[in-house]
């Protein structure tokens, strides 16, 4: 039975998209539609039920909005700008009048989406003025609004008892062919984790305080014995030397290493502004005292 179906049998006529289905007995523990195992419930009360729901503050659900304007104009822009690609590649045939159109478009939305992006840096930097968290990303070189509102807006300090519960909720503590797992929910915040890869690659392009981390990562892995699993031409995953992978593969591999490092000084620096534990650096913890750890002081955070 389809959900329109299971909505119907429970009285609601329209707005199908409105409301959700809810099973009392969850998917994984072998619940099922039957009519006394679900019900119809508002988004947002089904969001509590599961536990992802997050009550922000007035000035982080404006934060939030902004940030999302900003997002939906990107996508619109994005999705104009690719169609009149793929009609200069020759791939699209469309009219003489649709192509008019999309060219107006993508002007228009480039303008917005530029007015969008400083709505809310600017947000952001006035927020700053109180929150030491904001002032001390925003003075690390490359750093810009758009990556401290996504942290702003998604992460939750008090939750993420380590470093690596970032990773995690960020779908970096994997490799992207295991981050998603057929037939369940996860992969980690698409969202944030598109932010941190903008602001990695910018961070390499400028030569910020992170880059560090990718030339060493890279270095490391152009050198390393290690076995992985990487795509070979055909795009067949195989087991190989991480020497031997493709430069994108230790490319990308660098890239996540950027991501990584700045969400634990991002962990780090607010727990001990909040005064919650922090543990040791991975480096100090795990690898012990030989391998040294750049402390967040010296990447340019001011707390």
């Amino acid at each position: 039975m389809s959900k329109e179906a299971l909505k119907a049998a429970k009285g609601i006529e329209d707005n199908f998209a409105l409301v959700d289905t809810h099973r009392e007995v969850p998917k994984k523990d072998g619940g099922t539609y039957d009519p006394d195992n679900y019900d119809v419930i508002a988004p947002r009360e089904h969001m509590e039920v599961h536990g992802n729901l997050r009550d922000r503050e007035e000035w982080m659900e404006a934060l939030k909005a902004a940030f999302d304007d900003r997002k939906q104009v990107m996508m619109l822009r994005n999705k104009a700008a690719n169609q009149l690609l793929a009609y200069e590649r020759k791939t699209d045939h469309l009219s003489p009048a649709t192509v008019e159109w999309l060219s107006g478009q993508v002007k228009d939305l480039t303008k917005l989406l530029g007015k969008k992006t400083r709505a809310v840096e600017k947000a952001v930097t006035d927020y700053a003025k109180c929150d030491p968290l904001a002032t001390a990303a925003l003075n690390v070189h490359g750093i810009g609004g758009i990556t401290v509102a996504s942290c702003l807006i998604y992460i939750d300090l008090t939750k993420a008892r380590h470093a690596s519960s970032l990773w995690k909720y960020a779908g970096l503590h994997t490799s992207s062919e295991n981050r998603y797992t057929k037939g369940e929910a996860g992969g980690g915040n698409k969202t944030l984790r598109t932010v941190l890869y903008t602001m990695a690659d910018s961070q390499i392009k400028s030569r910020g305080p992170y880059r560090e981390v990718y030339d060493r990562t890279k270095e490391r892995l152009e050198n390393s014995q290690k076995i992985t699993r990487s795509r070979n031409t055909q795009g067949k995953l195989v087991e190989c030397k991480w020497c031997d992978t493709k430069a994108c593969h230790r490319h990308g591999a660098a890239i996540r290493q950027v991501m990584k490092h700045f969400l634990a000084d991002w962990w780090y620096v607010g727990r001990e502004l909040l005064g919650l534990p922090t543990d040791a650096l991975y480096a100090e913890a795990i690898l012990g005292g030989n391998h040294r750890t750049v402390q967040p002081r010296e990447r340019g955070w001011e707390w």
